[in-house]
């Protein structure tokens, strides 16, 4: 297998890789290519180039490609240039007929939308094969593939190559009854994404030499060609050999009418039988009835065999139960859903025992590339339940498990005494890539698994925002957190440049994690309870295992619940990083502190909280309950609120003072109590902060509250005291010490009118945070203070809450004795107020004796209605 992105590109043909790990759910060309990355050729002449290095000569090609979408979705066909030394050798044929689906416009996670507007396209990959025109790639040339002006897509993108040279077709065995003498017909037209025109329908024929075979106990014999099965009808057969001349050579091409509407069984049914050495395809579109797609391979029964299947373009591979059976030496590229998935209900079975998968080649798979499948029950049209035995003694052993865009790389799922064994993972799209656990609510417990000497490249993913790790043990598959994962060891496993998290535990007990070696971590080595995979009890032993090359605010080990009781000893990791500031610069008081960049130094340093969910996973190595904000601004927010939790903020403040603090907040309900803010001493700065409803978690709102600081660097924690809220940042204002007394604070008010929960009485209740708000859209307003008694003023002063945006009012003062008759000691005029010089505007007037002071405002650019938090009535 060579890697495009290893080979030479010329001509300006450009290597394109993934350079961080996803921010969104979606997927890329890039996500999705092995390696994660791969060679784009957009020009005439463009081209990527190998050296044959095998020390043999090459005969057979195998390229995944890429090339675009029709306008209108459905794929197209194009060719793609092979060139050997420098000499034009042929023309590849590739297509897009079976790529390029949808997900956007309510269509996640889904395989059947073809329609590009709904755009977020997934699935770019394909994977076309052909044996090499004239003499094969001697050992020591050079090959390249080009982009030529005779080939018609704007774009190609080459992912790898694999070359071979395969031997000659097998010769027919003795005795075997062969499916040409019941009628089959081959087809040597290529196939390309779709069924050859004029190819005849031989699922009769082959059906029927099945029947004779199994009746006189004679192996079934597929020569060279390709044999179509049309239709949606599929072949069965039992207790026979079926063999083909080789999986280059003898292929069966399942040609279903699409859009289709019948429920597809695989293309074999297949018990007690032994199967090798030939070639499935099919013309499915999509993991689904509607796109034509069945299942290359059911099998059940006792002792079956399957080796040398090559399978592309189905739904799943093989799709296995019974005992004592074996999948072993085959390939699967570019399946609709799981490569190889070996369980306890295949074709009506209830058990799945000493069934081995061994030494198999799986790229590009819709779902899990290999899974151990154990049902624990499957719930009937009727409602009943049908109830499977647990598997048991199940073997995974030296496969290669390359870049599923859609599940896993290697999952355990249930069962007991299974064995996974010296697998090669890598470049899984979206999910973890190798795991141990339970699936969902009706899957079975699973009791004891040994994973051991696996390596793990460039796996985990962010489906559903997730962030999943690399490799995971425990319970919460596919968001499931149920059931029991016991027993589970974990020896002499390599991860490598995980895309987040290197290990992650959810709820498990009694796993042993020794001599395991993480190197190079997206995010953290590992960890107990990572993002969206709980573990509120469970235990581990972790011994002797290696983290290195850990980025910048990452932690060798994480332990995110109070409740997980790991023993830990004789690992080697660095240790983790003090409390200190995010980027390790304080931030600045008077100014912003961004809730996100909470100190550095792990859970139970610089923050605690009680479960971690947070999908922000480029932004901070532990990612903890960050999201992207729609606040003004982007960047992040902390949100996932809990009592109990909190984190700390490293501040220099310039000078002592009180100072507003705005809180820049989003509640979709309102929260009493919400938090409030403490110093180093834990003492209590704010008091208790009500939190008013924003309506939704990304509506956002500032509300206002004081603290008082000393100068100089300190730390400051935030504690949530109830949930239900988001915030994006915390604004420190300092307060100018007004001259004189404020002879208003504490007073009556009166009003002209006022709006849902904003009377005049909050202009005097000294908390910038509450305020007055007149009827929307009727001018003139006013709102006004009464004294007491008459007093001499000559000066007010009109304040907004400090986190508020600027604007313009217009207003004019006037002042009573009586509270009836009133006289201007103030125009009418527009006033300005801006955050950045404290959201106040002073009116001054020559020395008064008044009881009554009254605003009265004619206009507001910033909203239809008056708007006062504070009005100060000074006496100099």
């Amino acid at each position: 297998m060579y890697e495009a992105e290893a080979g030479t590109p010329a001509q300006g043909a450009a290597v394109r890789s993934l350079t961080s790990a996803p921010t969104t759910p979606y997927s890329s060309a890039a996500l999705e290519a092995s390696g994660h990355s791969y060679v784009h050729l957009d020009g005439t002449g463009q081209s990527v180039r190998w050296t044959n290095t095998t020390g043999r000569p090459i005969s057979f090609l195998n390229v995944r490609a890429g090339i675009p979408d029709s306008a209108a979705g459905g794929g197209l066909t194009a060719t793609l240039d092979l060139y050997v030394d420098g000499v034009f050798r042929q023309a590849l044929n590739l297509n897009s007929r079976q790529s390029w689906v949808y997900e956007g416009n309510g269509n996640y996670n889904t395989s059947d939308d073809q329609n590009p507007a709904d755009g977020d396209p997934r699935v770019f990959w394909d994977e076309s094969h052909t044996f090499v025109t004239g003499s094969p790639i001697p050992a020591g040339a050079t090959f390249s593939l080009r982009k030529d002006a005779g080939n018609g897509a704007s774009f190609y993108d080459v992912d790898s190559v694999d070359v071979e040279n395969p031997p000659a077709p097998a010769a027919q065995p003795a005795g075997s009854l062969s499916i040409t003498s019941c009628g089959a017909v081959p087809d040597a037209t290529p196939t390309n994404g779709a069924a050859a025109s004029g190819s005849v329908d031989s699922r009769a024929a082959i059906q029927s030499c099945i029947d004779q075979a199994q009746s006189q106990n004679r192996t079934l014999w597929i020569p060279p060609g390709t044999f179509y099965v049309k239709g949606t009808q599929g072949l069965n057969a039992r207790g026979i050999t079926i063999e083909g001349a080789g999986l280059w050579y003898s292929t069966v091409y399942r040609d279903v009418p699409v859009p289709n509407t019948t429920p597809l069984a695989a293309l074999f049914d297949l018990t007690s039988c032994t199967v090798r050495n030939f070639h499935i395809d099919a013309n499915a579109v999509s993991r689904s009835t509607i796109g034509g797609d069945g299942g290359a391979m059911d099998t059940t029964g006792t002792d079956w065999l399957a080796e040398g299947i090559w399978t592309q373009h189905t739904m799943s591979g093989f799709w296995a139960s019974g005992t004592g059976g074996t999948v072993r030496d085959s390939r699967l590229t570019s399946i609709w859903a799981d490569g190889i998935n070996v369980n306890n209900v295949s074709l009506g079975a209830d058990t799945g025992n000493d069934l081995t998968v061994t030494g198999n080649f799986v790229r590009g798979t819709g779902d899990d590339a290999i899974a151990v499948n154990s049902v624990a029950y499957n719930t009937d049209s009727d409602g009943s339940r049908t109830y499977y035995h647990p598997m048991t003694d199940v073997t995974v052993s030296d496969n290669t498990s390359i870049a599923p865009w859609g599940g896993k790389g290697v999952a355990v799922y249930g069962g007991s005494g299974h064995q996974v064994r010296n697998n090669y993972i890598s470049d899984t799209a979206r999910y973890i890539g190798l795991g141990a656990g339970r699936f969902g609510v009706n899957g079975s417990d699973l009791l004891s698994a040994t994973l051991t000497g696996n390596t793990v490249v460039r796996s985990g993913g962010n489906a559903y925002s997730q962030g999943q790790p690399a490799l995971h043990i425990g319970n919460g598959g596919d968001g499931q957190n149920t059931g029991t994962v016991d027993d589970v060891t974990v020896t002499g496993n390599t991860v490598t440049d995980s895309l987040y998290d290197g290990i992650g535990f959810s709820t498990s007990t009694g796993t042993l994690l020794k001599d395991n070696t993480v190197s190079d971590p997206g995010r953290n080595g590992i960890v107990i309870s990572p993002p969206f995979y709980p573990a509120p009890t469970g235990s581990a032993t972790v011994t002797g295992n290696t983290v290195t090359g850990l980025t910048a605010g990452a932690t060798a080990y994480v332990d995110n619940s109070a409740g997980f009781a790991a023993t830990l000893s004789d690992n080697t990791w660095p240790p983790p990083a003090p409390e200190g500031p995010f980027g390790g610069t304080p931030a600045a008081v008077p100014g912003t502190v961004q809730a996100e960049d909470y100190d550095t130094g792990g859970q139970g340093v610089a923050y605690d909280v009680t479960s971690v969910n947070g999908n922000a996973n480029s932004y901070r190595a532990d990612g903890v309950d960050l999201d992207d904000t729609a606040d003004t601004g982007g960047g992040h927010n902390l949100g996932w609120t809990g009592g109990g939790q909190w984190f700390r903020y490293t501040v220099d403040v310039a000078a002592a003072g009180t100072y507003t603090l705005g809180l820049r907040i989003a509640a979709p309900s309102a929260v009493t109590g919400a938090l409030h803010l403490a110093d180093a001493s834990g003492a209590d700065l704010t008091g208790p902060v009500d939190l008013p409803a924003t309506g939704d978690w990304q509506s956002w709102a500032t509300v206002d509250t004081h603290v008082t600081l000393p100068a100089g660097r300190q730390t400051l924690t935030l504690f949530q005291d109830g949930g239900g809220w988001n915030i994006n940042h915390l604004v420190f204002a300092a307060q100018d010490a007004p001259a004189g007394t404020d002879l208003a604070a504490g007073r009556p008010t009166g009003e002209s009118s006022h709006t849902d929960v904003y009377p005049s009485s909050n202009v005097t209740d000294g908390n910038r945070a509450t305020y007055w708000e007149s009827a929307g859209n009727a001018f003139p307003q006013w709102v006004q203070v009464d004294l007491g008694s008459a007093r001499s003023a000559s000066r007010v002063v009109l304040g907004l809450p400090a986190g508020w945006g600027a604007r313009t009012q217009t207003l004019s003062l006037s002042g009573s004795t009586d509270g009836t008759a009133f006289t201007t000691l103030k125009s009418s005029a527009a006033h300005t107020f801006d955050p950045a010089t404290g959201n106040t505007v002073t009116l001054t007037f020559p020395a008064t004796t008044r009881r009554y002071f009254r605003v009265t405002v004619t206009a507001n650019d910033g909203w239809p209605a008056g708007q006062v938090s504070d009005f100060q009535v000074r006496d100099s």
